[in-house]
């Protein structure tokens, strides 16, 4: 799915920690663009405010170091964007048009004879399913049957009990046009949106940063129109041994378009003194499911124990590798096929990744080429810097698994 706005933020040591008021400046903003949609985001951010108070310094910043910067990232996307609670019969001049080259159709209609709006990602079909008529509607469009459509959609708009009941329309403005990018059901949706899940993961993370008086840095950050990816990580590194170094953190990954919870894992940096490097990714540690309150996620972050745990084994375990270790046909063999097994959700973009760090290794191994675990963890990383967030979480927990197979017994 292309995004229609990215953007990336990278830490730089001169970045900046963040005040508490400009932490809270997520909520606000957040408020800001909802605020037409439901008196009951009030009590909702209220709640998280309550649940999920910032744990400051004496200075009154929180110790993330470049916070502020991705603070800042954050708003320039939130800016572009707007809820609005629509009815069925708030929408005027239905119509579905072909986007060529494909033969994909998308849904073009107005509001109260406001801007032009058309869909995007799978908001047509969302919209269709709402009223059964998804599967149906793709086969008339298919078949050049829009009127039939219309007529249906008509139908269903001067029809009381069908066209009354509201739903949430999220749109975002890019580049002078406005796109509906989803529709939820505030019944059953919680909005947990970017803002929101990353106040949460910033609270929880003070709380942690002051309990164990480590400071942070938010390494990365990635912002699009529906996801969000932060990277914080602890900002001192610990010495192994032999020039490697470990650096543990965490990971808040986000949709805000209400397909499934947002995540909080453990994952660590390994480097060497050459400054080779790869990033490991753990076992989730908490979630903030979009169907649950407040009080209930913060119950789920009670458990974030288990990342000084995952920390103290990760660095427990990284001590027993032999990074410089010469790696066998028997060793290679063994990583191809720990990596090309079971492949999770979205195998068909990741792939190309795994196909690309094979033919690597089965060229060197053709070569009688000799390389360490290091320097084979390091490629890895390489084909990784530039993929998808997604597709580099599902490769770093891969990373993750081999790592075991290679601590010495």
């Amino acid at each position: 799915m292309q995004n229609l706005k990215l953007i990336s933020n990278n830490y730089n040591p001169n970045d900046d920690c963040a005040t508490s008021i400009q932490v809270e400046r997520l909520l606000s903003n957040y408020k800001k663009h909802h605020e037409s949609v439901d008196n009951n985001d009030d009590a909702l951010i209220k709640k998280v405010k309550d649940s999920f108070p910032i744990i400051t310094n004496k200075n009154g910043e929180v110790r993330i170091l470049g916070l502020l910067q991705a603070l800042n990232s954050v708003e320039q996307i939130t800016n572009f964007k707007t809820d609005k609670k629509l009815k069925l019969s708030d929408l005027e001049n239905i119509d579905f048009k072909l986007v060529p080259p494909s033969t994909h159709h998308e849904m073009y209609f107005n509001v109260a004879n406001d801007s032009n709006y058309s869909t995007i990602y799978n908001a047509k079909n969302t919209f269709l399913d709402y009223y059964d008529l998804a599967k149906h509607a793709n086969y008339l469009l298919k078949n050049g049957k829009n009127v039939n459509l219309l007529d249906d959609l008509n139908d269903l708009q001067s029809t009381d009990n069908l066209s009354s009941r509201d739903f949430t329309y999220r749109f975002i403005q890019n580049n002078g046009s406005n796109y509906l990018r989803a529709i939820v059901s505030k019944g059953r949706y919680k909005f947990y949106d970017n803002p929101i899940a990353l106040y949460i993961a910033i609270s929880v993370l003070s709380q942690y940063i002051k309990e164990n008086n480590r400071d942070f840095i938010c390494q990365k950050l990635i912002v699009t129109d529906s996801k969000l990816y932060a990277y914080f990580l602890e900002k001192e590194s610990v010495t192994i041994r032999n020039g490697i170094t470990i650096q543990t953190g965490l990971i808040l990954s986000n949709s805000e378009l209400g397909d499934g919870a947002a995540s909080f894992n453990a994952y660590y940096v390994i480097r060497n003194s050459e400054n080779k490097k790869f990033v490991g990714l753990n076992s989730p540690i908490a979630s903030i499911n979009h169907g649950n309150n407040p009080i209930r996620i913060e119950k789920s972050f009670e458990q974030l124990n288990k990342f000084e745990k995952q920390r103290i084994d990760a660095i427990a375990a990284v001590e027993k590798v032999k990074f410089t270790k010469k790696l066998t046909r028997d060793d290679l063999s063994k990583v191809a096929t720990l990596i090309s097994r079971h492949m999770p959700m979205r195998q068909t973009e990741a792939k190309h990744v795994k196909d690309r760090w094979l033919t690597f290794v089965e060229a060197e191994t053709a070569l009688k080429n000799t390389f360490s675990l290091m320097d084979l963890f390091d490629k890895l990383n390489s084909f990784l810097e530039n993929e998808d967030p997604d597709i580099q979480l599902i490769m770093e927990s891969r990373i993750s698994r081999l790592l075991r197979h290679f601590v010495k017994k």
